[in-house]
């Protein structure tokens, strides 16, 4: 199992080819992909702006909004994350702090295409950014 973010969500469904192309070997070791509750509208917030950027986009958002609904993804509660979570508000947003308690919680790798998530201090998972280099546990 993986834990996957909303950017890798977002590269899946609407992505450009050098995107996907990035993303994809990072996944095919592992066929299950894990990510907290706000995985999900988070990705379709950022595909709603890239809706409104691109006006041709407009009509295709509800089509990527399918694609999204049909990966399948084990989503995991936050409640049990959430001490972690407040651990680590000085370095990163809660939201990203929950991706990165909950790779910690399954021992897992965080894979990413946030360069940031791997220099967050103190963290405990392997972080994978598809194109980049990966951080050690």
């Amino acid at each position: 199992m993986i834990v996957i973010d909303a950017s890798v969500l977002v590269s899946l469904v609407a992505g450009d080819r050098d995107a996907v192309d990035a993303v994809v070997p990072a996944l095919e070791h592992d066929a299950h992909w894990a990510a907290p509750p706000h995985a999900r509208i988070e990705a379709v917030s950022a595909l709603r702006g890239m809706a409104l950027r691109r006006s041709a986009l407009r009509d295709e958002l509800p089509r990527m909004v399918e694609r999204l609904l049909d990966i399948e993804l084990d989503v995991w509660p936050t409640d049990p994350l959430l001490g972690r979570v407040v651990q680590l508000v000085d370095n990163v947003s809660a939201y990203d702090a929950a991706y990165i308690a909950l790779a910690e919680e399954l021992s897992t790798t965080l894979v990413t295409l946030d360069r940031r998530l791997a220099g967050v201090p103190g963290i405990h998972c392997r972080v994978l950014v598809p194109g980049g280099d990966a951080a050690p546990a």
